[in-house]
């Protein structure tokens, strides 16, 4: 080798070599020689392994490492180090050669630092980083199951078994273990050491993997008395964690055979309560105390074999007593409070109770079930226990308790003590006294309180202590002590007040001293307000005695003040009521309003309206009406409410009858009958209103129904009697009501005139005049007296005697007036009509109506229209009836048909007899007149002016034979009806007509109609006319193209006097729509129409009816609809009559569009019309059309009505037809009698553009008939 030169310039030196490199080399080789020999590898990592941990040795190692990389046990050692000193990374990095290295210890061993790595990891991540924390507990449970399958000491395996609890795999962690039980195969070198390692586990702070090793312990042990320790210190080990719920649950996945220990028992229950589960520690707590009960009962049982301790004969018995639940003051203790902690209080109560049985003289379980019985609302036993600790300890907290409970349960003996003990602390506590007293007295022993009462005076005479015994010893009955005792507290005048003074009136009343308890009254009335309700007692006792005492005056003035505070009660108005009834009857009315608007009770308006009715006050009464509210939910004064009370009806009805309101009080009767049906005064109210309203109708339908019943009550007969009289049946009311009961009614003067008024309207007026020439006789000596007055001063006194009332008073003069006519009488009525003045209002409808009969009998019928205005027209509507049979006298007596008719329009059967014939028969009501007629003849049998009238109208409705013949040209063919007519009237309101007849039809135009053919007509009617209306029954057999049988029924039913509806049904009808129907056509109808008439001259007629078409033979043509209205007013209705009428129809038509469907038998009809002629859908029916029309018509009723007169009748009328355009009607006719007793009607008639055809239509017709 050659030396080095220096690149510089200065001159290079040679250096010498002190060895050479061989040398160099040898010496290096051999050091290391001898250094290997003195220090070996393994040795060397022996000693930095046991070395202590530091930074020295870790540099060490990791330049150990350096020289030799592929050395895994150095990595593993390093890895080590770099763990113990936080170096999680630098180990990680360290140990990854080693975790695969092929040495499988050397591979285990890595395992387990990489564990130890993850644990470090996990236990440096924050609590909030949950999700990272998750991952770290999954990877450490897969390296867990990864380590498992190591072979590994036993502690590393108990420590792996531990790490798997607390990772909550538990079921690995008891695999473990149980593995290494069985690798022990010890069991008591195996509980040893798994206690060992739970000491060693709770002491690193493993609570959970403890406590498993702890019942690993407890199941491996032979020993139960170590197994149930290991148990315990299981449980116990969690708990000392503050894990109270796994602590729990272990105990109760493990307690095994240990569920019926106590003390385990004990244990688990305050381990539930401690971990918040009240209803386990419920569960451990009953399980408990069974034990005990049980334990309990065995020693009962051998107690009771052995005679409690003591041997007994066998045939002596010992007296059976059953124990109660065994008591253990620990385990009923805890069972207390678990219950209460449960909020079982009936649980905490039966503990609690059981344990005051075992032990009753131990305060604190009695202390503990006084609370629970009063939580569990058993207060009796919850007082029985607070007074035995109050007696027995003398606590305020028991007494209170007894104070609290004793006055709701009733139970003064317990209360009484307890008062007492306040009273020693409180002795001038008033209210305790007074709860004393009420104590001794709801005992029913209220000496010991007198006694009490008396001594606290003596020491003391407060008022209130001298009124609390005057009061106690009234109600002991003791009635000196207590008027004593208020003669003490009175001694003071400023002591008697109202309230006081009333409680001595009530004892001085109890001891008959009523005079003595006013006088007490009295004193303290200066001091009496109405502001308390001692003060209104005070007010209401002095007026019931001063009533009692007969000193009204004061009576009304102390209720008064009641009333005027707005003090007073119900029973106040009433008695104020009935001290102002006699002498005040109006403001006993008024007072009786008030108490109604205040109470609203039924029974003061009842009696307010009762009164104001006697005195014919109206006015008030209709306020009090309107005051009334007719909601059905009203809350006060309830119209409703009071409609359910007859007596209410009763009074309303009669205020609606005089206030002219005859409807309502109608139906007011008639609701208050419903409610009473047995009501004499209802059954009278309702009578005398249709009497009095002239209403025949509903009192001829009311006695119909009524009467059989209430004949049986010789109270109504009066009344019925009258009820007949009105109805102009004088007969009816003599026989069955007045003629067996005139030897009793001898001395009743008003009775006796009621009967010859009977008497003369049935025609027996010599009977009637006798009857009243001795009542006038009787009369007469009554106003001269035993004073024998003259005959001037008689007459004086005729109307003016002390006591004669306006009833009588009119009847004197309807004496003097029929048997003393003349100046005398005349005077008479004049006297009458002075005294019964009514002021504006006129005179009284009795006054009234003897005035009219005077006027009447006297022929003065321009005056009688005269007063009847001013007495009736001029105040129509507050008058509750009008005398119509004066007013159709009138009307009749100055032949005023108009009037008439007006009557009879209105009123019809109100009117009397023989007015309503007579009237009918004026306004030429032929019907009428009979039906009037024989009605009445049926009852009247001896009256011969009614039989004269029947006889005279029976001819309109006898039986008939008749004849028609006629002709009808309708342009294309004419007929020629021929018919014979029978009629059989059965009775005024049922007969049948009968006719044959025959049409007879020729043809006049083939190129319309050919071959027309004829008809026969058998045809049959049954008429049935009723008070409401009129039925008809139409039967008949038609031939003609086919033979068909028309059969129609019709009915009209009168709604009201002004309304009436018709209604009919038919099939097979003849149509006349058209001619071709007319010919061979037929119809099914169906009709409904009303009449309304607005008055009796006025008239409006609305129809509607359907048709459905057929031929004669079945074919269906179509059908229409039509409707139709008519309106007429009749300017005249005598004889000459006249009447204007407008009419309008509408006619739609639905025809069959296709007549194919037709059979055989139906298009026979084609030979009657011309040859080859095919007919069309409109050749039956007519297109759709209206027609419209004005008329005057005068006497056309004649044509079919009798008249023996020979009159004229005609119509004309002017028509509009939307198709065929204007057209006209023309009918003239005469009418009269040959042979007095037949009819005979000549007619024509002329028309264009009618209803069924647009053509010219003659007629011309002749019909006859005789009655017989």
């Amino acid at each position: 080798m050659l030396p080095r030169r220096s690149n510089s310039t200065a001159p290079l030196a040679e250096r010498p070599f002190l060895a050479p490199i061989w040398l160099i080399a040898l010496l290096a080789a051999i050091i290391g020689i001898v250094l290997f020999l003195i220090y070996p590898r393994q040795d060397l990592e022996r000693r930095i392994a046991g070395a202590p941990n530091s930074a020295i040795s870790t540099a060490y190692l990791d330049n150990l490492l350096r020289s030799d990389p592929d050395n895994p046990h150095l990595r593993l050692l390093l890895a080590r180090r770099q763990l113990q000193t936080g170096e999680t990374g630098k180990a990680r990095e360290t140990l990854q050669p080693a975790l695969d290295s092929s040495n499988p210890e050397l591979h285990r061993e890595a395992l387990w630092v990489l564990w130890e790595l993850s644990e470090i990891d996990l236990s440096r991540l924050p609590a909030k980083a949950s999700t990272h924390r998750q991952q770290l507990r999954d990877e450490l449970r897969r390296q867990l199951h990864v380590l498992v399958n190591e072979p590994w000491p036993t502690d590393r395996q108990m420590e792996l078994a531990s790490k798997a609890f607390q990772l909550d795999d538990r079921a690995l962690g008891a695999e473990l273990y149980q593995k290494l039980a069985k690798a022990i195969n010890d069991p008591t070198k195996a509980a040893a050491l798994f206690e060992r390692a739970a000491g060693e586990a709770l002491a690193s702070g493993d609570y959970r993997g403890c406590a498993e090793l702890f019942i690993l312990a407890r199941n491996s042990t032979p020993d139960a008395a170590k197994a149930r320790r290991h148990f315990h210190a299981a449980v116990k080990a969690l708990q000392s964690g503050n894990q109270m719920l796994a602590a729990l649950e272990l105990g109760e996945r493990e307690i095994g055979v240990l569920a019926d220990d106590p003390e385990t028992l004990f244990m688990m229950t305050n381990l539930a309560r401690a971990a918040g589960q009240p209803a386990v520690a419920d569960r451990y707590v009953r399980r408990l105390l069974q034990l005990s009960l049980t334990h309990q009962w065995q020693l009962v049982q051998i107690a009771r074999a052995w005679g409690e301790g003591s041997f007994r004969p066998v045939a002596q018995k010992t007296p059976t007593r059953e124990p109660g639940l065994a008591f253990d003051d620990k385990v009923y203790t805890l069972g207390y409070e678990v219950f209460l902690e449960n909020r079982k209080l009936e649980d905490a109560w039966q503990v609690a109770n059981s344990a005051v049985r075992q032990a009753p003289d131990n305060m604190v379980w009695r202390e503990r079930l006084a609370k629970v019985s009063e939580w569990t609302s058993r207060q009796q036993i919850a007082l029985a226990n607070w007074l035995k600790i109050a007696q027995t300890t003398q606590r305020d907290e028991a007494w209170q308790g007894v104070l609290r409970l004793a006055p709701g349960l009733f139970d003064d003996s317990a209360l009484i003590p307890a008062l007492q003990h306040q009273l020693a602390r409180q002795p001038n506590d008033l209210q305790l006294i007074r709860e004393l007293v009420a104590a001794y007295e709801r005992l029913g022993d209220p000496r010991p309180a007198i006694v009490y009462l008396e001594h606290q005076t003596r020491l003391q005479a407060r008022p209130e202590t001298l009124e609390l015994l005057a009061e106690l010893a009234e109600r002991a009955g003791q009635p000196e002590l207590a008027l004593a005792t208020w003669e003490r507290l009175f001694a003071n005048p400023a002591q008697v007040t109202a309230p006081r003074a009333l409680r001595v009136a009530v004892l001085y009343l109890q001891q008959g001293k009523g005079a003595a308890g006013l006088k007490w009254l009295e004193q303290a009335q200066a001091k009496a307000s109405l502001t308390s309700d001692s003060d209104i007692e005070y007010w209401r006792l002095t007026g019931q005695l001063a009533e009692t005492l007969q000193k009204d005056e004061q009576a009304i003035h102390a209720f008064r003040r009641l009333i005027d505070a707005d003090k007073a009660s119900s029973g106040d108005f009433d008695t104020l009521i009935r001290l102002l009834n006699n002498n005040h009857p109006l403001e006993a009315a008024r007072i009786a309003t008030q108490a109604w608007q205040r109470f609203d009770e039924a029974r003061h308006l009842i009696l307010a309206l009762t009164l104001y009715t006697g005195r014919n006050r109206w006015d008030e009464i209709g306020a009090m009406l309107r005051q009334l509210d007719p909601a059905a939910e009203a809350p006060r004064r309830s119209l409703r409410r009071l409609q359910a009370l007859p007596e209410f009806l009763r009074l309303a009805g009669t205020y609606q009858q005089n206030t002219g309101q005859l409807a309502a009080a109608r139906g007011s009767f008639e609701a208050g009958l419903r409610l009473a049906p047995e009501s004499a005064e209802m059954q009278q109210a309702l009578l005398w209103l249709l009497i009095d309203s002239n209403d025949a109708v509903t009192l001829r339908k009311l006695l119909a129904s009524h009467e059989l019943k209430w004949r049986q009550n010789p109270v109504l007969h009066d009344t019925l009697a009258s009820a007949y009289q009105a109805l102009s049946l004088p007969q009816v009311a003599l026989q069955r009501y007045l003629n067996s009961r005139v030897a009793t009614h001898q001395d009743d003067f008003l009775w006796l005139m009621n009967y010859a008024d009977a008497l003369d309207q049935n025609q027996q007026s010599d009977r009637a005049w006798r009857l009243r020439r001795h009542l006038l006789s009787q009369e007469w000596q009554m106003a001269r007296g035993k004073d024998h007055l003259s005959l001037a001063d008689a007459r004086r006194r005729w109307l003016t005697d002390e006591g004669l009332d306006q009833t009588r008073r009119i009847a004197r003069t309807r004496l003097l007036l029929t048997q003393r006519p003349g100046d005398a009488g005349l005077d008479a009525l004049r006297e009458m009509l002075r005294l019964d003045r009514q002021g504006a209002e006129g005179f009284s409808n009795a006054a009234a109506e003897t005035a009219i009969g005077w006027l009447q009998d006297s022929g003065e019928y321009t005056a009688e229209r005269g007063f009847l205005w001013h007495q009736y027209a001029k105040a129509r509507s507050s008058r509750a009836n009008r005398p119509l049979w004066a007013e159709i006298t009138v009307a009749l007596a100055e032949e005023d048909k108009s009037a008439t008719g007006q009557l009879l329009e209105t009123f019809d059967e109100r009117i009397p007899r023989y007015d309503r014939v007579n009237a009918a028969r004026a306004v030429d009501d032929l019907r009428l007149a009979q039906t009037a007629g024989f009605e009445a003849q049926s009852d009247q049998t001896d009256d011969d002016p009614t039989h004269l009238q029947l006889t005279e109208s029976l001819l309109a409705f006898s039986d008939h034979a008749g004849l028609a013949v006629g002709r009808r040209d309708f342009g294309s063919f004419n007929e020629t009806p021929i018919a014979t007519s029978y009629h059989v009237a059965v009775n005024p309101r049922l007969s049948l007509d009968f006719e044959w007849g025959r049409i007879k039809r020729h043809a006049l135009d083939n190129n319309v109609v050919r071959d027309v053919p004829n008809e026969d007509v058998l045809s049959s009617k049954l008429s049935w006319r009723h008070p409401d209306g009129e039925t008809l029954f139409l039967a008949e057999r038609r031939d003609s193209f086919a033979t068909y049988t028309p059969l129609q029924i019709e009915h009209e039913q009168r709604i009201d006097n002004r309304l009436s509806l018709r209604i009919g049904l038919g099939t097979q009808l003849p149509s006349q729509e058209s001619l071709p129907l007319r010919v061979a056509g037929m119809k099914d109808q169906a009709l409904i129409s009303l009449r309304y008439r607005p008055t009796r001259m006025d008239q409006i007629v609305v129809a509607h009816w359907r048709d459905k078409y057929q031929l004669q033979t079945g074919g269906n043509l179509g059908d229409g609809k039509h409707t139709s209205l008519t309106l007429a007013h009749t300017y005249r209705q005598e004889a000459r009559d006249l009447e204007f009428s407008a009419f309008w129809s509408d006619h739609k038509f639905k025809r069959k569009e296709d007549l194919d469907g037709l059979s055989q038998s139906d298009l026979e009809v084609t030979k009657f019309f011309p040859e080859n002629f095919v007919p069309g859908p409109d050749f039956f029916l007519p297109d759709n059309f209206s027609f419209t029309g004005l008329r005057v018509s005068s006497d056309v009723r004649y044509e079919q009505q009798y008249t023996r007169a020979t009159r004229p009748y005609g119509s004309l009328a002017r028509t509009w037809h939307s198709n065929l355009g204007p057209g006209y009607d023309i009918r003239l006719g005469i009418a009269g009698s040959l042979l007095g007793a037949d009819h005979l009607a000549l007619s024509w008639g002329i028309g264009k553009s009618g209803l069924q055809t647009g053509g010219l239509v003659r007629d011309l017709q002749l019909t006859y008939r005789i009655h017989y």
